[in-house]
C-alpha cells in the first residue's frame, strides 16, 4: 500500500471516528465567552441581554437545521418538562457565566464554569450511589486546590471572588444541564430540543427585559456582527457539530475534546484581551482541567 494510501485510510478513519467534529466544537464553543464580551462592549449590553440574544439566534439556527434534516419534533409531555428545565437551566448558566466574564476575568470565568461542572456531576453521582469513593474525594480534592489557585494567585485582586462565585452559579448550571441529558429522553432529538429550549430561554429573558428595561440598545454594524458570531458561529454550528460527532466516538473521548473550550477561551483571553495568569493561575488551571480529565473517564467509559 502506497503511503498517499494509507494516509487517505488515516484521514477516513479519524473522520469517522468523529473526533475533527468534537475538536471544532471544543474550538467554537471557546469562542463564545470573547464573542459575548464584544457584543456587550458594542452595543452596551447587560449580561442578561447578551444571554437573550445568543439563545435566541442560536436556537432559532438549530430549530431551523432540525427542520432541515426532518429531526423528529417533540412528542409527549416528558419531552415538554425536559426542554421547559433545559430552557431554566440555560437561562441560569448562560446569564450567570456572561456576568462573571463581564466581571473581569474571560479565563478564570471559562475555567471555573466549565471546569467545576463536571466535578459537580461526579459528586453528585457519589450522592445518588451514597458512597463516596476515594476516586471521588482526590477528584474533588484536586479542583479545589486548582481553584484556590486560580484565585489567591497575586494578579487576582479582590474582584476575582465576584468572577469565581457567577462562575460557580454557572458550573451548577450547566452539571444540571449534563445530567439531565444523560440518558435519551423519549419523543425528543437533541437538536430540535436544544433549539426550542434556547428559544424558550431566549423568550423567557426578552419578557424580562421588556418588564424591568435598561438603556437602550447601541445598534451598529459591529454589535449584529458579533451577535451573529456569537449565535451561529459559537452556538448553533458547535452544537451540530458535537452532537453528530458524539453519535460516532467514545465519551472518553468527547470528554477530552471538550477540554479543547476552556483552553480556546483561555488563549483567546490571554492574546486578545491581555489577560495574564501568570504561574500560579496556569497550574490552576492545570489542575482543575485535570480534575475534569479524571471525573469523565469513569471506569464504565474507560472499559
Amino acid at each position: 500500500m502506497t503511503q498517499p494510501d494509507t494516509i487517505a485510510r488515516q484521514g477516513a478513519s479519524l473522520l469517522a471516528s468523529g473526533a475533527p467534529l468534537l475538536a471544532g466544537a471544543g474550538v467554537l464553543w471557546g469562542g463564545a465567552g470573547a464573542a459575548g464580551r464584544m457584543v456587550a462592549a458594542s452595543g452596551q449590553l447587560s449580561s442578561l441581554e447578551v444571554a437573550a440574544g445568543r439563545a435566541l439566534i442560536g436556537g432559532v439556527a438549530l430549530v431551523l437545521a432540525a427542520w432541515l434534516l426532518r429531526r423528529p419534533w417533540l412528542r409527549g409531555r416528558r419531552a415538554v418538562r425536559h426542554v421547559v428545565a433545559m430552557a431554566l437551566l440555560t437561562i441560569a448558566y448562560q446569564t450567570t457565566y456572561f456576568a462573571a466574564v463581564a466581571a473581569g476575568s474571560l479565563s478564570i470565568a471559562t475555567l471555573v464554569a466549565l471546569g467545576s461542572a463536571p466535578v459537580f456531576v461526579t459528586i453528585v453521582h457519589a450522592v445518588q450511589r451514597r458512597r463516596l469513593e476515594a476516586r471521588s474525594v482526590a477528584i474533588l480534592a484536586l479542583a479545589l486546590v486548582g481553584l484556590g489557585l486560580l484565585v489567591g494567585r497575586p494578579e487576582g485582586g479582590e474582584g476575582v471572588w465576584t468572577v469565581v462565585g457567577l462562575a460557580l452559579g454557572s458550573g451548577v448550571a450547566f452539571a444540571a444541564i449534563t445530567l439531565i441529558n444523560a440518558d435519551a429522553v423519549p419523543g425528543s432529538d437533541h437538536i430540535t430540543g436544544t433549539g426550542v429550549a434556547f428559544v424558550l430561554a431566549g423568550a423567557v429573558m426578552v419578557v424580562v427585559l421588556l418588564i424591568a428595561p435598561g438603556p437602550s440598545i447601541q445598534w451598529s454594524g459591529p454589535l449584529v456582527g458579533w451577535l451573529v458570531v456569537l449565535g451561529l458561529l459559537c452556538t448553533a454550528a458547535p452544537y451540530g457539530l458535537y452532537f453528530t460527532g458524539l453519535l460516532r466516538a467514545s465519551a472518553p473521548v468527547a470528554a477530552l475534546f471538550a477540554l479543547l473550550e476552556p483552553v480556546t477561551s483561555t488563549l483567546i483571553a490571554v492574546a486578545a484581551f491581555g489577560e495574564r495568569l501568570g504561574v500560579l493561575g496556569w497550574v490552576g488551571g492545570a489542575l482543575l482541567l485535570g480534575a475534569v480529565v479524571a471525573s469523565s473517564w469513569t471506569p464504565k467509559a474507560a472499559s
